[in-house]
């Protein structure tokens, strides 16, 4: 751009007004000029336009935290491979095949019960991530930059893994052999978890929506795609110990709001309600996967 500080009023063109009130113009100027630079020196090679950049990068910033950003705030680099991506640009497509797409396969491995075939996940992948629909954006464009790109891209594996058995019904068998063993064969317990199967489900969902983004974010990462703790921690840069008492309190909100729904839907007494719990609580961990990909 040729005019000084036009980044500036760009990205307050293109971003949600309320959030840009009181921004320190100088600052953010400075701050732009930064992320662009960040971006094209992490990715010479893909030329892609100064302002489709920051177009992407004000549609997707969290307001209240525009105003207090720094240049370490956000993956950059990621964010702008992404939106190159997005618009198409073959020179982006190459270097997330080669940077990260390559590396997804480990993850697609520890899929519980395997039986997909890597490249035909990854041929799914590429095209959903890379291919408009109806003239819509592709959805890579959907990554916000509120965690690696590797992280985001091997959890995108995961689901498309796990999509791939569902269809296929190995999924369903492993989740209902597994069911069966949590229950340990107790009748009264297998009779109102099957009873209450839907009520249940209903509850969770809306418990899982009702998380905060970092929650789910935090969930996910450690439910469905593996991450440890501590690398959990690098990304949000702060100690395992924090993230675990994230997790924990997540589930532990999971379970009260779940509880608290079926006691308002069912009218049960609190000793029906206690029996409930306990045959639908071994389900948390079985349910809760396929929820945080279907909310992801």
């Amino acid at each position: 751009m040729s005019m000084q500080r036009s980044r500036f009023h760009f990205f307050v063109q293109h971003g949600p007004a309320p959030a840009m009130s009181g921004v320190d113009e100088p600052r953010l100027e400075a701050l732009l000029a930064s992320w662009v630079s960040t971006g094209r020196e992490a990715w010479p090679e893909v030329a892609l336009a100064e302002e489709d950049f920051l177009r992407y990068l004000a549609q997707r910033l969290v307001p209240a935290d525009v105003s207090s950003m720094t240049s370490g705030d956000i993956p950059v680099a990621d964010l702008y491979l992404a939106c190159a991506c997005a618009r198409g640009i073959p020179a982006a497509h190459a270097a997330l095949e080669r940077h990260f797409l390559s590396k997804v396969v480990r993850a697609i491995s520890r899929v519980r019960g395997g039986g997909v075939d890597a490249e035909e996940v990854l041929q799914q992948l590429r095209q959903r991530l890379l291919a408009s629909e109806e003239g819509g954006e592709p959805r890579i464009s959907e990554y916000r930059g509120t965690a690696p790109l590797s992280a985001w891209l091997r959890a995108a594996a995961v689901r498309t893994a796990l999509n791939l058995q569902r269809a296929e019904g190995r999924r369903a068998r492993v989740e209902q052999e597994a069911e069966g063993e949590a229950l340990g064969g107790d009748v009264e317990l297998d009779y109102l978890r099957r009873r209450h199967h839907q009520d249940f489900r209903e509850a969770l969902v809306a418990a899982v929506a009702s998380l905060s983004p970092r929650e789910r974010t935090v969930l996910r990462l450690h439910v469905v795609e593996g991450v440890n703790l501590e690398r959990i921690g690098a990304m949000y840069r702060t100690h395992k110990s924090t993230v675990s008492r994230w997790v924990a309190h997540a589930r532990q909100t999971l379970l009260s709001r779940v509880r608290e729904s079926l006691a308002e839907r069912l009218q049960l007494s609190l000793g029906e309600l206690n029996s409930l719990m306990l045959a639908v609580g071994g389900q948390l961990d079985l349910s809760l996967p396929g929820l945080l990909r279907e909310t992801s």
